[in-house]
């Protein structure tokens, strides 16, 4: 929300106050501007308009990776190839817990649950390195990776999101999740799935603005 702020001050029997970045406009009493507690008051509602037209929040939710895109983390995992990558390559890549933070490892019976619907007859229809795993319990494990980054923006008026009549923001980011299978110290699967552009946009109204939140405060709940 940053930008060249501006009010213009137009003296006319109602003076009105207008930001020219948000478009709010505050009407100041119809009284003599020359009055002394009259500039006060004018100028005190510059002063209020022009902090409510920089103060309009923003927010990110990022979990941490060393990727900085959906492109970047789909690069990696492309130069990972099964019975050829050693954990080694993998850790440089970025798909171990030693090389980045929230990777997750799982045993043999998470790869059941997440991979396998119907475990007893698995062996027809699996990739060949989920079948060698499944043969093991010990050596085989896997590393999942879920990236996840958003950026928050909010607009419209100011005044109205600040008292919480009507809210609109809008969400833009990506997600990246891979899931690599190994034996000992070999990859020998992996899979991938993601959204390399989320878009979002939310308009939330509130008839009664910051007292919205009060009436279900007020419910009585049930008796015990």
């Amino acid at each position: 929300m940053q930008g060249t702020l501006a009010v213009e001050i137009k003296h006319t029997p109602v003076h009105r106050l207008t930001c020219t970045h948000c478009g709010s406009v505050m009407k100041p009493p119809t009284e003599d501007f020359s009055d002394p507690l009259m500039k006060t008051i004018c100028l005190f509602l510059v002063s209020l308009l022009l902090a409510a037209c920089t103060v309009l929040p923003h927010g990110n939710q990022v979990v941490i990776s060393k990727w900085e895109s959906f492109e970047q983390a789909m690069q990696a995992y492309q130069q990972v190839q099964p019975y050829v990558t050693s954990l080694e390559q993998l850790n440089e890549l970025g798909f171990t817990p030693d090389s980045q933070a929230n990777v997750r490892i799982l045993n043999r019976a998470e790869i059941v649950e997440r991979l396998i619907a119907t475990p007893d007859h698995y062996h027809d229809s699996l990739p060949r390195g989920l079948r060698e795993c499944l043969n093991l319990t010990d050596d085989c494990y896997a590393h999942e990776v879920r990236v996840r980054v958003t950026r928050d923006k909010r607009h419209g008026n100011v005044v109205a999101d600040f008292l919480n009549f009507r809210r609109k923001v809008e969400t833009r980011g990506w997600e990246f999740n891979a899931l690599i299978v190994l034996i000992k110290d070999l990859v020998v699967y992996k899979s991938w799935s993601g959204t390399p552009q989320i878009h979002k946009r939310s308009d939330t109204t509130n008839p009664l603005g910051p007292l919205q939140s009060i009436g279900p405060a007020l419910t009585p709940g049930p008796d015990l």
